[in-house]
């Protein structure tokens, strides 16, 4: 003889099946979603670290110019990453702590760095006249600043 299967049990296996594709496909995409959110904070975080240190170079040339004081600053990579600092025809390249003075003159700020050698490079071809340009890492994006002084 012959035994009829049941039908009903095959369903509710067929069923099962599908939820748990279904519920693999639902967490694979917000999986995906919640790792490119995590992955844009980081790049706005460093942009922001980068900006910030363009207003803080700014911020002390301008103090240092309208107090006439000397300001001596340390400037620090962001994590394991390097950035230089352009302004005038000069950079200085921040791959380990540097130390750096701004020194008011008549029309301008003279900025001097204790490490002349291998962080400051006096003649980079670019003429920047008032502006300041920081790039980050291995040229993976750089920030401009138009600032209201001449530094030299």
């Amino acid at each position: 003889m012959i035994k009829k299967v049941n039908s009903k049990k095959a369903q509710i296996s067929v069923d099962a099946v599908l939820a748990i594709m279904f519920l693999l496909i639902v967490s694979t995409m917000a999986y995906q979603n919640v790792y490119k959110t995590v992955e844009n904070v980081k790049e706005v975080e460093t942009v922001d670290r980068v900006n910030s240190i363009a207003d803080t170079f700014e911020n002390y040339a301008l103090t240092s110019y309208s107090k006439n004081v000397r300001i001596t600053v340390k400037l620090e990579p962001i994590g394991v990453k390097n950035y230089t600092i352009f302004y005038e025809n000069k950079s200085i390249s921040v791959n380990k702590i540097r130390t750096i003075t701004f020194i008011p003159s008549e029309n301008r700020v003279s900025v001097n760095t204790s490490q002349i050698s291998d962080g400051l490079n006096d003649s980079t071809g670019r003429d920047l006249n008032k502006s300041i340009i920081i790039e980050y890492g291995s040229n993976e994006f750089y920030i401009q600043r138009n600032i209201s002084i001449n530094i030299e």
